[in-house]
């Protein structure tokens, strides 16, 4: 792990007081903020198997990852992962880390908006710069929110700028228990590019069931879906990058366990 990332997860953890109670995650990619009650530090660790994934989702093949979502008091919010990926006998990492701060609150508005930028290190080795926005509310039952981020390469061989969303919505079963839908788009300029660098858009859409273990501060979230190729790009970039020379569909499978401290 970089020297520099494991500084600055472990300011994370300096900076973050008070107590938090168990916060519900029932999606995989898609980032809800904590509501202002919920203070504190969410960690989780995830397990995945896929073929013909894309980043954020993962590396193809086994997958694991740890991250964390700590919640600077009601305004700011720090995203951080690292993940291994295990591929015919060889081992990849990737690092992201994110600050996020709150634009709009639902109770005075119509709906929460996050805003904010941050860097990953994908498992090719390219460095992108971040910029996300999250949009969405939570009711009674009902929890549905999108991301629009926002990736720029810092590759001579890679899109000027990458396009990618999350879209979530769940529905509240019981105290503990959610069920939902989960869709995520990449190089979604593929769609009216057609020299689109990446092999064009790629869509994962899938359902998501999650459940809080009630008295503890566990969670645990579940999903799979279906891995479309929904364009093809006439170019290829000539990057390391897992680019599939064939418009193949694929699928993933993830099981994500959190702990709220």
């Amino acid at each position: 792990m970089n020297r520099n990332y494991r500084l600055a997860l472990a300011l994370v953890f300096v900076l973050v007081t008070g107590r938090v109670h168990a916060q519900d995650r029932p999606f995989l990619f898609t980032f809800t903020p904590a509501s202002a009650e919920q203070p504190g530090v969410f960690l989780q660790y995830a397990a995945a198997y896929g073929k013909q994934t894309f980043e954020p989702l993962g590396g193809d093949a086994v997958e694991q990852s740890i991250g964390l979502q700590a919640n600077l008091g009601a305004d700011w919010t720090v995203l951080g992962h690292l993940g291994l990926a295990l591929h015919d006998g060889t081992s990849r990492s990737s690092q992201h880390l994110e600050l996020l701060t709150r634009v709009l609150n639902a109770r005075d508005h119509v709906v929460d908006l996050r805003a904010g930028a941050g860097v990953r290190h994908e498992y090719s080795g390219t460095n992108i710069l971040l910029g996300r926005a999250s949009i969405g509310r939570r009711f009674s039952s009902i929890m549905a929110y999108g991301n629009v981020l926002l990736e720029k390469p810092l590759s001579s061989d890679r899109d000027a700028v990458d396009i990618m969303f999350t879209l979530g919505a769940s529905y509240d079963i019981s105290r503990s228990l959610r069920i939902g839908l989960e869709a995520v788009g990449q190089d979604l300029e593929g769609f009216w590019d057609d020299e689109e660098a990446e092999g064009g858009a790629r869509l994962f859409v899938g359902p998501t069931a999650s459940l809080a273990i009630e008295g503890t501060p566990w969670h645990v979230t579940l999903g799979g879906g279906a891995i479309i190729r929904a364009t093809t790009s006439n170019r290829l970039s000539s990057a390391f990058r897992e680019l599939p020379a064939a418009a193949e569909n694929g699928f993933l499978i993830r099981t994500m366990i959190g702990f709220a401290l």
